[in-house]
């Protein structure tokens, strides 16, 4: 095989994939798209065959980066309607790697990063495509924790106050600069955060946006990834993100997604789907949002404290680049607040 990238241990790797599935002879490239946890594409005569996902190098930042349990959720969706990746190991053995890793088949398809991969999807289905990512996000919500074996994951008090206080908790722990309006905005958003009891509550994906999709060519949804902010809490957290991210302007989030102008659906028509699909009542939207913008804000904080210290691995992206907008986000996470 070719010269293994960082993270990945070709040598003790190879020798578990020879005894687990009985191939010796694979290629590995890291993934393009994933700016947190490490993913890397395992080729067999030149085809994708298997996904192995593994934390960053240095492994900080606590159970963000916990993909032994991102794996077990996927793993319990499998036979749900949620479209997911095939789980087949999770693996945490020294002897193998360093960290836990989870091994999983390739699922075809193509996430929509860019304009082009977009324009990829017929003209006719590009607004069924928007509809279908709405209604992969209502399966999610709609899915019974207790019967997926998943309940375990529910912690006490509303899934708001706890992100509140864990992400400004990230922050103070690991930033390099001082970001003062992350503080403020934290202190708005919990003076008007909605009351918990009024919201559905179930499985919250966390990070639910177009590139954390997989896409046939005709746009239907081959499957849902990155599920390493998932929690039990107020779902509707997911619909004011995914929302946020189809308004924000994308030099503030350095993600490219559709919008209006490019065939999506309007903010309200999305909306309404996802009530008819999901039976939820949407309320707080602007509120939902906000949070949204200002999690991803003290995200990339953190994904700027792991490239400006050489701990992303082999992925080619500027420190100052990253790190760009995290103010921008923290401000129209603000606007929000303030017009609603």
């Amino acid at each position: 095989m070719t010269q293994s990238p960082a993270g990945f241990d070709a040598d003790s790797i190879g020798i578990w994939i020879e005894r687990r599935f009985g191939i010796s002879d694979f290629d590995v490239e890291v993934m393009s798209v994933g700016r947190s946890n490490l993913t890397f594409t395992i080729l067999v005569d030149g085809s994708p065959r298997w996904v192995l996902r593994r934390p960053p190098l240095g492994h900080e930042g606590g159970s963000a980066h916990n993909v032994a349990r991102e794996g077990r959720i996927m793993a319990a969706l499998n036979d749900s309607d949620v479209p997911v990746p095939t789980v087949l190991d999770i693996v945490d053995d020294p002897e193998v790697l360093d960290v836990p890793f989870v091994f999983m088949d390739h699922c075809p398809g193509f996430p929509i990063n860019t304009p082009t991969e977009w324009e990829s999807i017929p003209p006719a289905n590009r607004r069924d495509c928007a509809f279908g990512m709405v209604d992969a996000l209502a399966a999610i919500h709609s899915v019974d924790v207790d019967a997926v074996g998943l309940s375990d994951l529910r912690r006490p008090g509303g899934l708001i106050d706890r992100q509140l206080r864990r992400w400004i908790g990230q922050v103070e722990k690991i930033a390099m600069r001082e970001t003062p309006i992350i503080h403020e905005v934290h202190d708005v958003l919990r003076e008007a955060m909605p009351d918990p009891a009024g919201s559905p509550v179930g499985i919250a994906h966390g990070d639910f946006k177009p590139n954390n999709m997989i896409f046939a060519p005709s746009g239907s949804v081959n499957a849902v990834v990155d599920w390493e902010l998932t929690a039990i809490g107020e779902v509707l957290t997911d619909l004011g993100y995914f929302v946020a991210m189809l308004t924000v302007p994308e030099q503030y989030t350095s993600i490219w997604v559709p919008r209006t102008d490019d065939g999506f659906p309007s903010t309200d028509e999305l909306i309404d789907r996802y009530q008819e699909v999901s039976g939820h009542e949407v309320h707080d939207v602007s509120y939902y949002s906000a949070f949204a913008m200002w999690k991803l804000a003290c995200i990339r904080e953190g994904v700027y404290t792991r490239l400006a210290t050489g701990k992303m691995g082999d992925l080619d992206l500027d420190p100052e680049e990253a790190g760009a907008g995290v103010e921008d986000l923290a401000r129209q996470a603000l606007d929000l607040l303030e017009r609603s």
